[in-house]
């Protein structure tokens, strides 16, 4: 597909972006430890400093990798274009990953420079990658309190910014994938892939540089480079972020935020203790039983304005599927949550959907990505027809770093030169083109009868249970009456203990000692979930037998996504993840049958 695009390369874009209003708040930073704002003016002298000292002082040349080792603070968006407008390429690597795991990445990337953060993981941890950075003759940047490239320009700093020169098809960034699937890979992304990618989202989402966005996504990700970092920075809005999730509510308020973006798990427990507020509140009153029952979209305005939030546009959601029943909650009361689908390889953004109509798709592809649906022989399908997604158009990576066989086993390029991703992700389109995803080919579940349970499907539905905080569904083995190995599944549940908490009286400590009674009451909200349910099939349901409580926090990336590949390979828990099987009900209902959707 031919796209015009607005910029020929990031530096062209970061000049145009720097220029218009240089005093404006470009960046603000509210972690639980450090508070920082930045200006676009800051930006842009800062930026310009460091790329002077990486050319100059550290010998850095065009098309040398820049690993950028940092949680989110304004020194990470210097670094980032500081390297950028050196000619160089940053590295990006999630600050969470262990010194070998980051050692890793290194070596794969063949880094000339490392800026790593004083923040970063412990003392030792730290000691161990600058040996490493010294052993193999890395240039090496401590972020510190003192601002990166702070210090004044002096005259001719302006001459000869040499990222000027990067051409269209030059990979611009490498990002390093969280490793969720057992394989970390670099992902070379192109000027064009981003540049496309951001054009196409500035369009869809018809941001403004009078709009605030706020978000809670790590930058090394994708969806956080790309959607939290570049798309307020290219049309001059100003990006909030923050890791205090308990004070999004006040901070979409005090800071007049206009789009918030951030992943599912925020959206569930919001549009919970929305339900519990709403229905704590109707036991009550009659009047709001009346209008929550035949104006819900009333009820959710004098909500919005009691909170502050009338200025609020949409909420975004990302990195992960959406609950169903989240997306109703808040689209019945007037909330617009729209919710998105992207890959790392496609730059990341697909697009999402803004149509009540069409809820629980993701909406049609942005102007410079192509969508369409395959079978096992690559053979494009109708509309209603599952099969794989591809992804196509001048958003598609350049390929995985030194990686060609992994490359190819993704990237095929049709006759009219076209390149196409098979994203492993499943779904169909509609007659009117929305992309409605099924879920993650790898993770099927094949069911002794040959029935695919896809697990993304059945957490969304289990969700909404009154005592769950989170669902995992994986599959198991057992042995049959007749002694074969068969395949099945189950649900690994964190149960939601302040609302246990609320409605037994007891403390977490003495609910901890009754296992049976936690379980029990998971159990029966899950089993009562079920039963209401109208989309799972009955084959899709979990039974009491194949629940087990994980008392502890879920092992997550970054970006708050479940590692799913460590308990699909866990035999038994760990003992730290503490199961508990005392209860067993003394019978289990017969489920209802349920005719699936087509």
């Amino acid at each position: 597909m031919e796209i015009d695009l607005r910029y020929r390369n990031l530096t062209d874009l970061f000049e145009a972006a720097v220029s218009t209003k240089p005093a404006k708040v470009c960046v603000e930073i509210i972690r639980a430890d450090r508070r920082e704002t930045l200006t676009f003016g800051h930006l842009q002298h800062r930026a310009r400093t460091l790329a002077r000292d990486l050319t100059e002082r550290h010998a850095i040349r065009a098309h040398d990798r820049v690993a950028l080792v940092s949680r989110n603070r304004a020194d990470w968006d210097v670094a980032l274009w500081g390297i950028i407008l050196a000619g160089a390429v940053p590295v990006l690597i999630d600050p969470e990953r262990g010194s070998e795991g980051v050692a890793g990445h290194l070596k794969a990337t063949d880094a000339r420079a490392l800026i790593l953060a004083d923040d970063y993981e412990d003392r030792f941890a730290r000691e161990e990658l600058l040996a490493y950075a010294q052993a193999h003759r890395l240039a090496c940047i401590m972020m510190t309190d003192t601002p990166l490239a702070g210090e004044a320009l002096s005259d001719g700093d302006n001459d000869h910014v040499p990222g000027r020169d990067a051409q269209t098809q030059d990979t611009a960034i490498v990002l390093c994938t969280s490793g969720t699937t057992g394989d970390p890979r670099e992902v070379e992304l192109t000027h064009t892939n981003l540049i496309a990618n951001i054009q196409g989202s500035v369009d869809k989402v018809r941001i403004t540089p009078q709009d605030v966005l706020g978000h809670i996504l790590p930058p090394h990700h994708s969806f956080g480079l790309t959607v939290g970092k570049l798309l307020p920075f290219a049309v001059g809005a100003t990006n909030i972020y923050t890791n205090r999730y308990r004070d999004v509510p006040d901070l979409i308020c005090s800071r007049g935020i206009t789009i918030f973006i951030a992943i599912p798990a925020l959206f569930t427990t919001l549009a919970k203790k929305l339900e519990e507020g709403i229905n704590k509140q109707k036991e009550k009153s009659r009047v709001l039983r009346f209008l929550d029952r035949h104006f819900p979209k009333y009820v959710g305005r004098k909500i919005r304005q009691k909170q502050g939030w009338s200025q609020l546009r949409f909420f975004l959601s990302g990195a992960a599927p959406m609950p169903r029943w989240v997306l109703d909650s808040l689209w019945k009361r007037g909330y617009r949550m729209y919710e998105g689908y992207g890959t790392t390889e496609n730059s990341p953004v697909y697009g999402f959907n803004e149509d009540l109509a069409t809820l629980g798709s993701v909406g049609r592809p942005i102007n410079t990505l192509s969508v369409k649906i395959v079978d096992e022989e690559n053979q494009t399908l109708p509309p209603l027809l599952r099969g794989e997604i591809c992804l196509g158009g001048p958003c598609i990576m350049k390929g995985y770093y030194k990686n060609p066989v992994a490359t190819k086993a993704v990237i095929d390029t049709d006759e009219k030169g076209v390149r196409w991703l098979r994203t492993g992700d499943l779904g169909y389109l509609d007659e009117a083109g929305n992309l409605h995803i099924t879920g993650r080919k790898k993770y099927l579940i094949i069911l002794p009868g040959g029935k695919n349970v896809n697990p993304e499907r059945v957490e969304k539905a289990l969700s909404e249970a009154h005592f769950v905080k989170e669902v995992l569904v994986v599959p198991t083995r057992r042995i049959d009456a007749n002694g074969i190995m068969e395949e099945t599944m189950r649900a690994l549940v964190q149960p939601a203990w302040e609302t246990i908490e609320s409605h037994t009286g007891q403390s977490r400590a003495e609910l901890s000692a009754e296992p049976h009674t936690v379980k029990g009451l998971v159990w029966e909200s899950i089993r009562d979930c079920q039963q209401k349910n109208k989309q799972l099939s009955s084959f899709e349901k979990i039974a009491s037998h194949h629940l087990e409580i994980h008392t502890e926090d879920f092992l997550k990336t970054s970006t708050g996504k479940i590692k799913r590949e460590h308990y699909m390979n866990l035999e038994h828990l760990e003992a730290k993840h503490t199961r508990i099987e005392a209860y067993r009900p003394a019978a289990t209902p017969k489920e209802p049958r349920s005719v699936p959707k087509a």
